[in-house]
């Protein structure tokens, strides 16, 4: 059923038929739904498991990679932030195990794109319950705030959008459950402006987890701990864990 929002000659909401109608960044858009009648080829497998593989890694974290790839999907673009997204990690980002099966690189995805400088020489250690992050600074954008996200491609996402600033080259981020982890937790980072909204392409800082080295060797990695739970501070969203 589809809802018809100005009337019969508008557009609409909905499916009618093999047609569906939709808003895309303020424009009302329509598309035909086919029904495939042959076999699909192996091409076109591999290609329906690439697309699934994508879906699977991006969709636990569609608002933040949404927020981070928002400058470039503008209203009134034919693309959105999210499919810009998952273009990006379908053409850099998949690779093909030895069985054929395709599967997400974390290190090769990118969690925001923007046009301001990136975080540079970026890694990440772990202690107790927390993240320490460092970067170089090289006397630009010295303002422009950290925004991270730590995320274990299933159900561990913690998002913070609001960081230290650039000059200080380095950020503490407090968490919790970090002793819970049964699989790598991998650490993005970007610069954004808060005034102008601008941000930066995101970097991989490292990952941190079970057998997991908890960065790579800057000979300032840091022992872990067991770690003693806190409350979240304010400005950061959305932490889940697996069913236990």
């Amino acid at each position: 059923m589809a809802i018809a929002e100005r009337g019969i000659n508008g557009p609409f909401r909905g499916k009618v038929g093999s047609i569906v109608g939709y808003t895309l960044n303020g424009q009302n858009v329509m598309r035909s739904v086919g029904r495939r009648t042959r076999p699909f080829t192996e091409l076109e497998l591999l290609n329906q498991a690439k697309m699934k593989v994508t879906s699977e890694f991006l969709m636990p974290i569609k608002p933040f990679v949404k927020f981070g790839f928002r400058t470039e999907a503008p209203e009134g673009s034919r693309i959105g932030a999210f499919q810009l997204a998952q273009s990006q990690v379908r053409k850099h980002a998949l690779e093909i195990d030895p069985e054929g099966n395709p599967f997400v690189n974390p290190a090769k995805v990118l969690i925001s794109k923007g046009s301001l400088e990136r975080p540079l020489n970026c890694s990440v250690t772990a202690e107790g319950d927390r993240l320490f992050l460092r970067w170089d600074y090289l006397n630009r954008g010295g303002y422009d705030r950290l925004l991270t996200l730590a995320y274990d491609g299933d159900s561990f996402r913690f998002f913070r959008d609001l960081g230290a600033e650039r000059r200080s080259g380095e950020d503490t981020w407090d968490l919790r459950g970090l002793d819970l982890l049964e699989q790598p937790l991998h650490v993005y980072a970007a610069f954004r402006h808060t005034m102008t909204g601008e941000i930066s392409d995101s970097v991989y800082c490292g990952a941190i987890g079970p057998s997991v080295p908890s960065a790579p060797d800057t000979g300032r990695s840091r022992p872990q701990t067991p770690p003693v739970p806190p409350n979240p501070p304010s400005g950061q969203y959305a932490l889940t864990f697996p069913d236990q």
